[in-house]
């Protein structure tokens, strides 16, 4: 968890914590980012330095403890959004993973966003591994092996079921009527490219990128690699910090 000095807003259990990431910018435009479930919120300290080069107010919204459902998850979205909205210009989100799933399904209007390595469709082969029953787990539903490197922490065996059940069935979702860009990686078990671009096709305003060459270049990134590599950080930013 990001240090409680940096600030933070409590809400209603279960708790997702909102922290001003970075430096205090409150004159600046906020964005958003927010952390799937089960990931380590350090795992973003690229993007948030990245977010806040180009001229941006980060804050991180994160979901410790083991009691979350995708509806209560989806919630926390939504406050988190409005609370750093308040006030402020419309705020810009960036999410990974399966956290662009939620924030896909949260009632919020950013003014453009990120989803790197999100699914947004199922997937052609399922290679999953299932999350064990119970009320917890940990990471993610994929081997590490095929992840790369990711810091990871338990979350509640609900979320870790639904990550499974995705690759099968994305949950309906209104297309994002925001700027949005969508990033997808040729060796990302998690959303490969034909589960990202395909389905954004009829989005409005949309960028698509691929890193890498088809799935051979060695500068394919896995899905761990997403978060932590410096220069797609700095594309990101870039494209949120865009009027």
């Amino acid at each position: 968890m990001l240090l409680a000095s940096l600030g933070a807003v409590a809400f209603a259990a279960p708790t997702p914590t909102l922290t001003d990431a970075g430096r205090a910018l409150p004159d600046r435009r906020p964005a958003l980012v927010v952390v799937t479930p089960g990931v380590s919120p350090a795992a973003y300290d690229v993007w948030v330095a990245a977010i806040e080069d180009a001229g941006l107010d980060a804050w991180i919204v994160t979901f410790p403890g083991v009691t979350w459902t995708v509806d209560t998850a989806v919630a926390g979205v939504e406050e988190a959004f409005t609370a750093v909205a308040k006030g402020r210009e419309a705020p810009v989100v960036a999410a990974h993973g399966y956290a662009g799933v939620l924030v896909l399904l949260a009632p919020i209007e950013p003014s453009a966003l990120a989803l790197v390595g999100t699914p947004l469709g199922p997937q052609p082969v399922v290679v999953l591994t299932q999350p064990p029953p119970g009320d917890a787990t940990l990471g993610l539903p994929w081997a590490p092996e095929l992840l790369g490197p990711l810091a990871v922490e338990p979350t509640s065996g609900e979320l870790g079921r639904a990550y499974a059940a995705w690759a099968v069935s994305i949950p309906d979702y209104a297309p994002p009527r925001c700027r949005s860009l969508v990033v997808a990686s040729g060796i990302d078990p998690v959303a490969p490219p034909e589960v990202v671009r395909l389905p954004s096709q009829s989005w409005p305003d949309r960028r698509w990128m691929r890193v890498g060459m088809l799935g051979l270049d060695p500068k394919e990134l896995p899905h761990g690699e997403l978060l932590s590599d410096a220069a797609l950080a700095a594309e990101i930013a870039a494209f949120l910090r865009a009027p």
